[in-house]
């Protein structure tokens, strides 16, 4: 029993002088933002962009600016949410709709009913008429070169004269 408690005794004697010894003779560490001594050192989240180590204070201003930040960023991602993307007029949350993805635009964006239907008509005439005489697209569609320029779709008549006077 003595034996036992004298081992335990020597061991915790040893493992704390070891812990004191180690601390008189290691590296000395600096904050990164402000060059302090560390005495706690504390690890910088990976968004924040920091290499290194960072003291209390710095620590806590860095935490402070990020949330105040993603504040920020929740506000305008809301504002967005409750404006039309076209005319920024507030929308009321039953009447905005999201825009079709043939449209190519943003994602994350809304629109109102009138700026809506104007989009949806400007792409039903882009799909449904020639952009260049006007006349109505039936079955067959003709699409345009690339290096033509044109957006929209045209019919078998101009299609023809095009391509004629590029080559």
């Amino acid at each position: 029993m003595k034996l036992k408690k004298i081992s335990k005794l020597k061991i915790h004697f040893f493992t704390r002088n070891l812990k004191k010894y180690c601390l008189l003779f290691r590296k000395p560490q600096f904050c990164t933002l402000c060059n302090k001594d560390l005495k706690f050192k504390y690890k910088p989240d990976k968004s924040w962009n920091i290499v290194g180590y960072l003291c209390s204070d710095c620590h806590m201003k860095i935490t402070r600016e990020f949330i105040i930040k993603q504040k920020e960023e929740e506000e305008k991602i809301n504002k967005k949410q409750n404006q039309c993307f076209i005319c920024n007029n507030f929308i009321d949350p039953e009447k905005k709709k999201k825009p079709r993805w043939q449209w190519a635009m943003e994602n994350d964006i809304y629109l109102c009913e009138k700026c809506y239907n104007q989009k949806e008509l400007a792409y039903q005439n882009k799909i449904n008429f020639c952009v260049n005489c006007g006349k109505k697209i039936g079955f067959i569609r003709y699409n345009p070169k690339p290096n033509w320029k044109i957006d929209g779709q045209l019919c078998r008549k101009c299609w023809d004269t095009i391509n004629v006077s590029q080559s």
